[in-house]
């Protein structure tokens, strides 16, 4: 059996002008982080070869951590033999306003420049397929950035709170935008959708308080939660026949839209009165904040309304159903107009925060075909005095529970319908107590 040397099996480390090394093989090293205590400043220059007791080596790689939070550093000459550049690499240097980029680097690991705020400009090289999650997080002064075609994925959170970038333009191969990949932006007017465009995660533009338009392209097929949550001055969309599927209300607080628009040949959506709908109409799916919608009446054919389809319609001051079955967490959140629901003689289930602070509803009847409740579904509905549910459900601990009318007022009554057709009447404190239901538990 061969004796491996202890020696030829340890990890050469050197310094050298301020830089530590670590050899990767024969010819090779990656540049790693000495100590806090030893931060490069100014301009840093990683050289392209380095010489150790009389072996020379390439430098390709750039440890993760490598330059974490080395504020003094102001701009960075990357050697055109660098193939990799690790995670976190540069992230929290924020001086940092120039790093060229060369040809040769293939792979940038995320967040390598995330909170470098004194970035105002960033290019990327040919070749790089994806950008990486939170790789420009909070890199406040970021105003232009150049994507090569190539590009098939913009990732997690990869430009979101860059409060200076006013627009950009996607390389066609884009194919996926993941969440939150420009949340926050609030100065982005503009952007282009590639033509090929196929999926959007939730909140990717969410926050982007001076979206004015958005196209969406042909090819797209999925649209997640909350994509344009809070873009404040989006007046218009069209969703493309190519749309397959929505969660939830991709538009909630966009409180300039009126109408929903939907490609003629959809067969998914269709829009009735400005108001979103599956195609077969069994479920309303969202109603745009500014719809001078007053006192709606549901369609017959609705079974459910989807979480957040009414999120934030101040102009809704009634609803009234009559076959919906079930209605989603959040539906009429902060309705404030909201002053009478009629749920109809078919509900069965509410969820979380259905009617979360809806501060003009009074009163409200629960059906006897209601069967269960999320947590804090009329929280904040000040002015609601009475609720009225059949005796059977007011048994039911996990169905109905103080803790989903827990901030009401002291006066909230609870009218009991009885089997026999009489009520009797009892007190927030009367009811469930979920509270101590969960701590006996």
């Amino acid at each position: 059996m061969a004796i491996v040397s202890l020696v030829t099996m340890a990890q050469v480390e050197f310094i050298q002008k301020g830089l530590k090394y670590t050899a990767l093989d024969d010819n090779s090293v990656m540049v790693t982080k000495i100590d806090d205590k030893h931060q490069p400043k100014g301009k840093l220059v990683i050289p392209t070869q380095v010489t150790n007791n009389g072996v020379t080596y390439t430098v390709t790689k750039l440890g993760g951590w490598a330059f974490f939070g080395c504020e003094g550093i102001t701009e960075v000459k990357l050697p055109n033999t660098l193939t990799n550049i690790g995670i976190w690499a540069f992230c929290n240097c924020k001086k940092l306003k120039n790093v060229n980029i060369p040809a040769s680097v293939k792979k940038i690991g995320y967040s390598a420049f995330e909170n470098c705020e004194s970035f105002t400009s960033f290019t990327f090289p040919e070749g790089i397929e994806l950008v990486p999650d939170r790789l420009f997080q909070e890199c406040y002064n970021l105003k232009q950035v150049n994507l090569p075609e190539g590009i098939t994925i913009i990732n997690t959170s990869a430009f979101s709170d860059c409060k200076s970038l006013e627009s950009i333009t996607l390389p066609q191969s884009v194919k996926v935008l993941d969440s939150y990949a420009f949340a926050h932006c609030k100065n982005l007017k503009h952007i282009n959708l590639p033509k090929g465009l196929q999926k959007m995660g939730s909140e990717v533009f969410s926050c982007c308080s001076s979206l004015v338009e958005i196209e969406l392209p042909e090819t797209l097929t999925e649209i997640g939660d909350n994509v344009f949550n809070g873009c404040r001055v989006l007046e218009k969309v069209t969703l493309p026949a190519s749309l397959t599927s929505l969660r939830s209300n991709p538009f909630s607080s966009c409180v300039a839209l009126k109408e929903y628009r939907v490609a003629e040949d959809s067969e998914y959506f269709t829009v009735k009165d400005g108001i979103l709908f599956s195609k077969d109409m069994t479920q309303l799916i969202a109603c745009p904040p500014s719809n001078n919608v007053g006192d709606y009446t549901v369609p017959a054919t609705v079974k459910s309304i989807a979480s957040k389809a009414f999120y934030c319609c101040n102009l809704l001051t009634g609803i009234t159903m009559t076959n919906v079955t079930d209605i989603g967490s959040s539906a009429f959140y902060g309705c404030n107009h909201l002053a009478k629901v009629d749920f109809g003689t078919k509900l069965e289930t509410l969820g979380k925060g259905a009617f979360y602070s809806n501060s003009m509803i009074e009163s409200i009847v629960l059906p006897d075909s209601f069967k269960h409740m999320e947590m804090i579904n009329f929280d904040f509905c000040h002015k609601l005095k009475t609720v009225s549910v059949s005796e059977e459900l007011s048994k039911r601990e996990r169905d109905f529970n103080n803790l989903s009318f827990n901030f009401n007022s002291s006066d909230l009554r609870f009218i009991i319908r009885m089997p026999d057709g009489t009520t009797k009447t009892l007190t927030h404190d009367e009811i469930p107590d979920m509270k101590k239901y969960f701590m006996e538990r």
